[in-house]
């Protein structure tokens, strides 16, 4: 029997019915129209979170590049547009250029002091034992430490009357009653020895998962070729450690400059102005001079200063991270 072929009629019907059904669900280019209502309601969702940034954030940014072109003052009333003068004020004044310089020589000497020593307890809490998940533990507690808190108790213990620090120093043989926070020197030293308390272990924890997830067969194989401990270290370990060190040492340099709490209550810039930096400066200027346009412009030149030193770190990172150039 041969099959019956269909009529052309019903095939042409089916062809047609089709089309008209596309129409029906399709825009009037083709396309199916998008669902308003999956799209807005991420949206909606997210709204109070990005109106709580707005209002924390944004605003507050945009008052201070506002009030940075003005005089205004808290109790001085309404002031007015004075243009750059706040600037040039700022930059050539001789106590604000020494309050850069010594906060940039702090971020310095302190981060390169914590990236030394972080990288030193790394290396042996690298190794996955019990011992080493207690210890990594415990040294988390004095980055949990809020700064303000960790500074009032080292003054305590600073304090030339009862404080431990004076009382040891004397039974070394030091003079009694040492009043380290009154002398530039070491209050200097007391205030990195702070720093470097209570940031250590943050840098230690980023190195050391950076250590953990370093692959073991380049180290075995150099053991076989009979490489020394240095040696390894030097060529294997070291290069292969180089983005883990640029990503912790840019986190720290950030949180350094942004340092105010230690400074504020140990030494309050002082002896002198010797440990004035620029946050201490701004707070001064803008919270007991009442100097707002003034302050707003120290806060947006140092900002400025800022942006201009994290892009060049993160180059140095992105250079550095690759493989072809390790």
């Amino acid at each position: 029997m041969k099959a019956t072929a269909a009529p052309a009629d019903a095939t042409l019907t089916v062809d047609s019915s089709r089309r008209a059904a596309g129409r029906t669900t399709a825009g009037p280019h083709g396309r199916r129209p998008r669902s308003w209502q999956k799209i807005s309601t991420p949206w909606i969702y997210m709204a109070p979170a990005m109106f709580v940034l707005l209002l924390m954030t944004v605003a507050p940014a945009i008052f201070i590049f506002y009030s940075a072109f003005r005089n205004d003052k808290i109790l001085g009333g309404v002031g007015k547009f004075v243009g750059l003068d706040n600037f040039i004020t700022a930059i050539t004044n001789a106590s604000v250029q020494h309050a850069f310089l010594i906060t940039f020589g702090f971020v310095a000497v302190a981060v390169v002091l914590e990236m030394i020593l972080g990288f030193a307890l790394a290396l042996p809490l690298a190794a996955q034992t019990r011992a080493n998940k207690v210890g990594a533990a415990l040294m988390l507690l004095p980055f949990a430490v809020t700064p303000a808190v960790a500074a009032m108790i080292f003054k305590q213990l600073l304090n030339p009357n009862y404080g431990w620090v004076g009382y040891y120093l004397g039974v070394l043989g030091f003079p009694k009653g040492l009043d380290l926070l009154g002398d530039p020197t070491s209050a200097w030293i007391v205030l990195v020895i702070l720093d470097m308390w209570q940031w250590t272990p943050f840098i230690a924890l980023i190195l050391m998962a950076g250590l953990q997830s370093l692959p073991g067969e380049p180290r075995e194989a150099a053991m076989v070729d009979g490489a020394t401990p240095w040696q390894m270290f030097r060529h294997i370990t070291f290069p292969a450690m180089v983005p883990f060190i640029a990503i912790a040492a840019v986190l720290r340099t950030i949180q350094a400059f942004k340092t105010f709490d230690s400074f504020k209550i140990l030494t309050g810039g002082g002896p002198g102005e010797s440990t004035e930096i620029i946050n201490l400066g701004i707070f001064r200027v803008g919270l007991q001079s009442f100097n707002v346009g003034l302050a707003c412009a120290l806060g947006v030149i140092f900002l400025i200063i800022l942006s201009l030193l994290v892009p060049f770190m993160l180059r140095i990172i992105g250079r550095r991270s690759d493989p072809e150039e390790m």
